[in-house]
């Protein structure tokens, strides 16, 4: 069976955007963990220049993070394609991706119950903030990029809904692409983190419009395993 790439300028964008708005709610949500980055991120005393520096650090820690979790979801993608390759059902890793991504946009909606609170029960998000606390008796430059790989894989429906497309996306490598398109969406709002009251982030009605988009993206996903399944037709956007 013949299986169309979407498009770049259609699932990609979408999550581009979704991570756009939905960046500004997780960074108004994280709490301490922000608190905490946000000090050792933007201190009072070094000039300007090198509070930039050390945002970028940490940007660019937090985009690594993501697209090592691109490179896993990916790779593991890919396998699953090539089993369903075999099997005659290449559109099932679409589906299970669309499905995947379609619940998460849900819980970003209200609608549904975040699965990653699972992952917070077992202890991973206080794994995390004890790994941030070390980070931050680290030299400056070095804390600030540890620090934003751990936010990177901090427990979020964000990530995970982007996560999914990327197990899609058809390779290791695509699947690095699929989470830096991600991870770039979400780079204003950190910028913003440091001048703007996390409280004030928190308030902005963004996190519906992500669940929306996360929604479509899965949407399209969904539309995508059908096609391949020849249940529905082949369009320009799956």
């Amino acid at each position: 069976m013949h299986s169309h790439a979407i498009p770049a300028g259609g699932d990609l964008l979408l999550l581009f955007l979704a991570s756009l708005f939905g960046s500004a709610h997780c960074v108004g949500m994280c709490g301490p963990y922000v608190a905490l980055c946000a000090a050792r991120i933007s201190p009072v005393g070094p000039s300007a220049g090198v509070r930039v520096l050390l945002r970028l650090l940490f940007n660019g820690g937090r985009l690594a993070a993501y697209v090592a979790v691109g490179l896993l979801a990916g790779g593991l993608g890919q396998i699953a394609l090539a089993a369903g390759d075999r099997a005659g059902l290449r559109g099932a890793v679409s589906l299970a991706a669309g499905l995947a991504a379609f619940l998460f946009g849900l819980v970003l909606l209200g609608r549904a119950r975040d699965p990653a609170v699972l992952l917070r029960k077992s202890g991973f998000d206080a794994l995390i903030r004890d790994g941030a606390r070390s980070a931050f008796r680290a030299p400056p430059y070095v804390a600030a990029a540890l620090l934003g790989s751990l936010q990177g894989a901090f427990p979020c429906a964000l990530v995970y809904g982007a996560a999914s497309r990327a197990a899609a996306a058809g390779s290791a490598g695509a699947g690095a692409a699929t989470m830096l398109v991600f991870g770039l969406g979400t780079v204003p709002a950190i910028f913003a983190m440091s001048t703007i009251s996390p409280g004030l982030l928190a308030r902005l009605p963004v996190r519906r419009w992500a669940g929306a988009l996360i929604g479509m993206v899965g949407l399209l996903l969904i539309l995508r395993g059908l096609a391949s399944f020849g249940i529905v037709p082949h369009a320009i956007f799956w």
